[in-house]
């Protein structure tokens, strides 16, 4: 087996080439899959399957009164969110097929009523930008900013973004592992599939580190320029993902003493939109208010019609959407041909413990954190690998635990691939 992954790490890694000149050579192992030697047809017409039935029901034994499930599926969902793999009953009638009566009937719904009416769109030209983007986070949880990637900048991390889901689809090329919270087919995480657990080996999400827009916000947000960068990724719900995905907040602070909701903000995650979200493409749903809300969240049949129609949409290509990790959010149905990608940074608040960044964590290659600007360094304090040193598993992405786990101890050394032991 690990022969095996050795091979795809080092196809991988032959096939890539950089789409950004300042990737030399020196760091050009770190910078794979820029373009990644994918046939972007391939991805374009990857998803529904409709040998991979709708997930309707629950999957694994769950022991504990929280829903919490003790089984590990062995995607890469993470232990907090396994209470999601309950499924969607909603589709147990479905097939995972476009034309599908029944799909193309919830499509249609979906494009007349989808999305929150009225969702304000900010842009960095407008007159107080910064003020009323953090007054609006504050408010609401999340603030949309639009026109934030400049259209090479945009394309670069979708040649990323696709490099990393040609990856995926050479090891699940059915779909039917899944990923993401809950671990729901034709849905991947891409941080949490690679085998770095994150994606600072790409240049590309280096460079959202520290940018002009970001940076001005989240120093308002967390009230300090001390703030640290934790981890890089990305959800993607590729066509056919019709399962809607339960509300959640990211719980990365099990430990934390006192009630989160009554803190300043913990963590920001930024998304970046590599298409635009539109009522029918599986547009992230959030819902106002819930960042400071200790009341329970719904399970998908007791949550109401307006929470599952309350979608950030349309929004284009290219915004930045930042987000309180604390507030209710989840996955929606992408019943459209094409795939949705968000790529995203975690930026975490200077009071917050720092365990989930943790010695399983990859972190930046010192050749990419020396290339970051004084405040980028500062905000990626955490992570920069030593010089020479670099990024176990860069070239390996899966949604399976296991194929990660021994892409890591098969990965690529700096003077090359290591020799493979027998399991």
């Amino acid at each position: 087996m690990r022969a095996q992954l050795l091979l795809s790490l080092v196809a991988f890694a032959d096939a890539s080439t950089t789409s950004e000149s300042s990737c030399n050579a020196a760091v050009s192992r770190e910078c794979n899959l820029e373009v990644g030697g994918i046939n972007s047809s391939e991805i374009q017409s990857w998803g529904w399957n409709a040998e991979i039935p709708p997930r309707a029901s629950r999957v694994g034994k769950v022991v504990e009164s929280n829903g919490l499930s003790t089984e590990d599926a062995g995607v890469e969902t993470t232990p907090e969110h396994r209470h999601l793999n309950g499924g969607d009953p909603n589709v147990r009638e479905w097939s995972r097929k476009f034309d599908d009566p029944k799909v193309a009937a919830y499509r249609k719904f979906l494009e007349e009523n989808n999305c929150i009416k009225g969702l304000e769109l900010l842009s960095p030209e407008d007159e107080d930008f910064v003020e009323r983007a953090v007054r609006l986070f504050k408010r609401d949880g999340f603030v949309v900013v639009k026109d934030v990637l400049s259209a090479q900048k945009l394309q670069q991390m979708r040649n990323v973004t696709d490099g990393i889901l040609g990856a995926i689809r050479s090891v699940d090329p059915t779909a039917s592992a899944g990923g993401g919270a809950g671990g729901l087919p034709h849905r991947y995480s891409i941080g949490g599939a690679s085998a770095t657990r994150n994606n600072f080996h790409h240049q590309a999400y280096c460079e959202l580190i520290d940018h002009q827009i970001l940076t001005p916000v989240l120093t308002r947000i967390f009230e300090s320029s001390e703030y640290v960068v934790a981890g890089s990724g990305g959800d993607v719900a590729i066509p056919g993902a019709v399962e809607y995905q339960g509300l959640h907040w990211d719980d990365i602070w099990p430990h934390y003493p006192g009630h989160m909701q009554r803190a300043p903000t913990p963590i920001v995650t930024v998304n970046f939109p590599m298409q635009d979200l539109t009522a029918a493409n599986g547009p992230i749903r959030q819902i106002p208010g819930t960042h400071t809300s200790e009341e329970p969240i719904p399970s998908l049949a007791d949550e109401p019609l307006w929470m599952k129609l309350s979608t950030l949409c349309p929004v284009p290509a290219g915004s930045a959407i930042f987000r309180d990790n604390r507030a209710w959010h989840g996955g929606t149905p992408n019943l459209s041909r094409h795939r949705r990608v968000m790529a995203n940074i975690e930026f975490f608040a200077p009071w917050l413990r720092f365990s989930y960044i943790d010695a399983k964590s990859a972190g930046i290659p010192y050749e990419l954190f020396k290339n970051l600007s004084p405040h980028g360094q500062n905000v990626a304090r955490l992570l920069p690998l030593p010089e020479g040193a670099h990024a176990p598993g860069a070239n390996y992405y899966s949604p399976r635990a296991k194929e990660r786990e021994a892409a890591r101890e098969t990965s690529v050394a700096p003077n090359g691939p290591v020799q493979p032991t027998e399991l």
